[in-house]
């Protein structure tokens, strides 16, 4: 089967890095399915996005332990900040690695030019969560290092100093608590938006089953024309997004925010409000661990109309095995490995998709508090694709790319001249368009 460039697999235009240098490989080639001999180390390349990791020694413990159980295999570490735009820039090539973090906006047709199949789903699911968004027709491709609840990341000491002890529940509770915030306050950040890093702004569309408190949520939108109308759920979580920045609640210069800069200001109370997944909450306890107590997390401040609160929880990046490599067989060893029996899900604030994990202390505040965790239903069969066919030919970005976030937020500060709702008015053109192709095919 000839592959197909990765661009041509997504319509969205990325600008990427400048082409990375092939990933290096000391071991001689070998049938990927024959074990080495005796005493023969196989050399294995894993690349990921966990620079964190690479920085405070984290992967040399791993892979130290990993050893022990597996000490012909060496395993070389390759992280990428700009993960998803830099492994596009790879995946033009057959160098991506042995082992990868499965890139988010890959088509599920396309999987198998990519990535080498893991079992099939239903086999699988014995034994793991969170397989639905890596699976086509029945066949595995990926399994998520852990589930991440999508919510806010919340420095509760900022709120108690402006005289709020409940988080808020409703979008209006929240700007007010914001805007109290800046009000007694004004050397904090209520919310930190960090624009400037791009992927971070993805996790306002990850709220969406939270928001919705509505499994189906995304196989829903892939056949709405108008899921961004008001009283929606994409139109609820937007509008948050615009009036925060609208109203002075987010830094003072979006374009110029800094990640690593914001973990360490959070922790140090500078910050209010980032909207990630709860694998961020260890990040930034660790930072300041005498602050630790002040870091929570909590659910994006909508009540669904059954009164309950609900936190979506889904697959992180997934483990993949580069279809292209030649050593197969010791790349699976390591992924088995870190999913089964490494304590990486709960070390990244995640809960394992093994089956019967421990439940990080981030989630387990949120459970006590009778936020509903809600993991979504897998898209019919022949519709797997449906969403992703529709998101990448509307070119939006829902949960893959910045662009469209960036442009509510620009609009927001006064950056543009675009008025809320008239973007959108075009987001929703833009994806009934798309939803009447595919739903034609």
């Amino acid at each position: 089967m000839k592959k197909r460039s990765i661009f041509a697999l997504a319509s969205l235009t990325v600008v990427t890095s400048m082409l990375l240098s092939a990933c290096g490989n000391s071991s001689a080639p070998k049938d990927p399915e024959t074990p080495g001999a005796e005493g023969e180390v196989e050399t294995i390349t894993f690349i990921n996005h966990k620079t964190d990791w690479e920085t405070n020694g984290k992967w040399d413990e791993y892979m130290a332990e990993f050893n022990k159980v597996h000490p012909n295999i060496k395993v070389e570490i390759q992280t990428i900040t700009d993960y998803a735009g830099q492994m596009k820039t790879r995946m033009n090539t057959k160098e991506y690695g042995d082992l990868l973090m499965l890139p988010a906006d890959i088509s599920p047709q396309d999987y198998a030019l990519f990535f080498e199949p893991l079992g099939q789903k239903e086999e699988l699911s014995e034994k793991y969560m969170g397989l639905n968004d890596r699976s086509f027709e029945g066949v595995q491709y990926g399994i998520p290092t852990q589930l991440n609840a999508t919510g806010m990341v919340v420095n509760m000491k900022v709120f108690q100093n402006a005289g709020i002890n409940e988080f808020p529940k409703t979008p209006e509770e929240f700007v007010k608590a914001l805007e109290t915030i800046k009000e007694k306050n004004p050397d904090v950040i209520p919310l930190y938006t960090n624009y400037a890093a791009g992927w971070t702004l993805s996790n306002w569309d990850f709220v969406r089953t939270g928001v919705s408190g509505d499994p189906d949520v995304t196989t829903k939108m892939a056949q709405d024309e108008a899921p961004f109308e008001k009283g929606d759920t994409m139109h609820t979580i937007y509008d948050v997004l615009f009036q925060v920045a609208e109203k002075g609640l987010i830094e003072a210069d979006p374009t110029t925010s800094d990640w690593e800069q914001s973990k360490v200001d959070m922790a140090n109370g500078k910050i209010g409000v980032m909207v990630l997944g709860s694998w961020a909450v260890p990040q930034v306890q660790a930072i300041v661990p005498e602050n630790a107590d002040d870091i929570t997390f909590q659910t994006f401040p909508v009540t669904a109309a059954d009164g309950k609160q609900y936190m979506g929880v889904g697959g992180d990046y997934n483990l993949a095995i580069n279809v292209n490599s030649e050593h197969k067989e010791a790349a699976r060893k390591l992924l088995d490995w870190l999913i089964d029996e490494s304590a990486y899900a709960v070390e990244n604030g995640g809960l394992p998709a093994l089956k019967g994990g421990e439940y990080p202390p981030a989630l387990k505040a949120s459970q006590d508090a009778g936020v509903i965790l809600l993991e979504e239903n897998p898209a019919p069969a022949g519709k797997e694709s449906l969403f992703s066919d529709v998101n990448n030919e509307a070119e939006l970005g829902v949960g893959s790319t910045d662009l469209e976030k960036q442009r509510i937020i620009d609009a927001a500060v006064g950056n543009s001249n675009e008025k809320f709702e008239d973007i959108m008015n075009e987001y929703n053109t833009r994806w009934a368009d798309a939803v009447k192709k595919f739903s034609s095919n």
